[in-house]
């Protein structure tokens, strides 16, 4: 059976909620060199009649796309700008060379700010949380990146049958079959 899906084109931004806007200003302008895109402050939920104070900033990547803060002290929980596992949440960006990503490095040492590399072999990572908590990875790919991602794509069913295989049991227990199983409700 044959789908006809709409192409999706790429990612315009993700967004997340910040600590305060000019502190993350500073460091993804100053530190990293993204371009403040827009800052806009709202006094209504976009869509709604609810009120909430709230302000809205982006910040344009190379290739137009953009990653996104919402500053909003009135309801974010005090305790929520912790460092986040990166399973849970991280924005992987992407770098043109390892000197670039060596260039990165040495923006975060000048400011004082902590990172890490892995060699993934197809990427390689330099990691950092900004000043809210969120993972970024700045990956270089390798010289055979896409050879290794078309050989990885070649196989990706049967390891995720297997994997599903493997860990249904203890999802079935702890999530439950309701949530498991969506397709049903395609």
């Amino acid at each position: 059976m044959s789908k006809n899906y709409v192409e999706i084109e790429g990612v315009h931004h993700v967004a997340y909620r910040c600590r305060d806007a000019e502190q993350t200003r500073w460091f993804y302008e100053d530190v990293l060199g993204l371009k403040l895109a827009a800052a806009m402050s709202f006094d209504h939920v976009s869509g709604t009649d609810k009120e909430m104070k709230y302000m809205h900033i982006f910040f344009e990547m190379s290739d137009g796309n953009y990653i996104a803060f919402f500053d909003d002290p009135h309801n974010a929980p005090s305790d929520f700008f912790k460092d986040m596992n990166g399973f849970d949440s991280h924005v992987a960006v992407q770098v043109n060379s390892m000197i670039d990503l060596d260039k990165v490095k040495e923006q975060l040492i000048a400011v004082g700010w902590k990172s890490f590399i892995i060699d993934h072999e197809f990427v390689t990572s330099l990691y950092i949380f900004d000043p809210n908590g969120i993972q970024l990875e700045f990956t270089c790919r390798a010289k055979d990146h896409d050879q290794i991602m078309e050989e990885d794509a070649n196989k990706a069913h049967q390891e995720l049958e297997q994997w599903t295989k493997e860990t249904r049991n203890l999802k079935l227990d702890k999530f439950g079959n309701e949530a498991l199983d969506l397709r049903e409700k395609t």
